[in-house]
């Protein structure tokens, strides 16, 4: 029995002993790990767009000062055969040059301009000696309320989903050809959104034109004489869980006899639209575009009806690279190739497919893009073929 009840206590006393000894190291892992020894992320090369912030306060009048700017650059290897004429085109581009800053005054208005650095619009001329600054991009007044949204001054009026994406954020190196051919310069005006339940609205106004010329006018604000008045009014509403859908209308009055190649060159365009969240990983867009009552362009005639199609899918291959696609179609218009500046040909049953692969290094702040397009289409009027390859690649950066 005294054997037995020696054993039981020593039994016992191990076990008290092991679950002490497990608690007490388990507390000091604990003190370790999380209070002694906390581990810090290392500094990555992303952690320089933090630093574009120059004041910051969370009481007074001015509550932030930040500087902007983007710049995206693009490498161009094209081969175009025109009715078995062949030529090749080769060229680095500097897309987008700009610089600003944008100032957050008390609760719910910021103030935000950039101007276009040079002659950053992509062209293939150099860039410009004796001015820094060409012209303004935008430059606007923005005023946050409960549920709507005011900007007046110089800015993008968003009309199709390609459009309405920021060039910092396309999943393509250039825009569809028929958004390209319907869609205008940014306006002066306004912007008011607001929301009506599950549906949102926007309503705009603005004066597109001489604004915006690369040859001197660059500073000069839009007047009535060589401008074209434009009105706007978008629709959005989620019509299933996946699913959004959008309605743009664009009016320009293109029968003031303004000349200029900044506004809308059609009376009237349409858009139909949506975004489609099918999975964590997948995602596809569409939009389907008219326009109606073209001002005339070289063998284009006056009155002349258009529309176009996009489909852009999609997918995440891993959390930093992706694969985009993308089919889209133009029944007629001017065409605006990626050699961007080069002669824009009139066109009809203009057919592009294109596939590329984007690695965002800092998320879109900081990003490589690669891409092929194939084109086919016939000259307008005529029953040449026309057809064309490009690879381009691209570096894009904002802050």
């Amino acid at each position: 029995m005294t054997q037995l009840n020696s054993l039981k206590k020593l039994a016992s006393g191990t076990a008290i002993a092991a679950l002490a000894a497990g608690a007490f190291a388990s507390d000091h892992s604990k003190t370790v790990i999380d209070d002694k020894m906390p581990l810090e992320d290392p500094w990555t090369i992303c952690d320089l767009f933090d630093y574009s912030t120059l004041y910051e306060s969370d009481a007074g009048f001015i509550r932030e000062i930040s500087l902007t700017g983007r710049y995206h650059g693009q490498w161009i290897s094209a081969s175009q055969d025109d009715d078995g004429d062949r030529e090749g085109f080769h060229q680095f581009q500097s897309r987008r040059s700009r610089v600003g800053f944008e100032i957050g005054i008390l609760d719910n208005i910021t103030f935000a301009t950039e101007f276009n650095v040079t002659d950053s619009s992509g062209s293939s001329r150099e860039w410009q000696t004796g001015r820094f600054f060409n012209d303004i991009d935008t430059m606007l007044i923005e005023i946050e309320g409960d549920g709507w949204d005011l900007w007046i001054g110089k800015n993008k009026f968003k009309v199709t989903r390609e459009e309405s994406t920021s060039s910092k954020r396309i999943k393509t190196i250039e825009r569809s050809q028929i958004v390209n051919e319907v869609l205008p310069g940014k306006p002066w005006g306004f912007n008011f959104a607001f929301q009506s339940g599950d549906v949102a609205h926007v309503i705009g106004a603005g004066l597109t034109g001489s604004d915006l010329d690369s040859s001197g006018q660059g500073w000069a604000f839009p007047t009535t004489e060589g401008s074209n008045a434009q009105l706007l009014y978008r629709l959005e509403t989620p019509v299933t869980d996946v699913t959004t859908f959008y309605l743009d209308y664009l009016f320009t009055n293109t029968g003031n006899d303004s000349d200029n190649d900044i506004a809308s060159s059609y009376n009237h365009v349409l858009a139909l639209g949506t975004t489609n969240a099918l999975n964590d990983r997948l995602n596809v867009t569409t939009d389907l575009i008219f326009g109606f009552d073209r001002e005339s362009s070289g063998a284009i005639p006056d009155g002349e009806n258009t529309w176009g199609l996009v489909i852009l899918p999609t997918y995440s291959i891993t959390e930093k690279l992706e694969f985009v696609a993308k089919y889209a179609y133009m029944d007629s218009g001017r065409t605006q190739r990626p050699q961007r500046y080069t002669d824009r040909e009139e066109l009809e049953n203009c057919h592009t497919l294109y596939a590329g692969l984007n690695y965002y290094i800092c998320s879109d702040k900081l990003k490589l893009m690669a891409g092929y397009e194939y084109m086919t289409a016939d000259q307008y009027a005529s029953t040449d073929d026309i057809t064309s390859d490009t690879w381009m690649l691209a570096v894009r950066t904002y802050f």
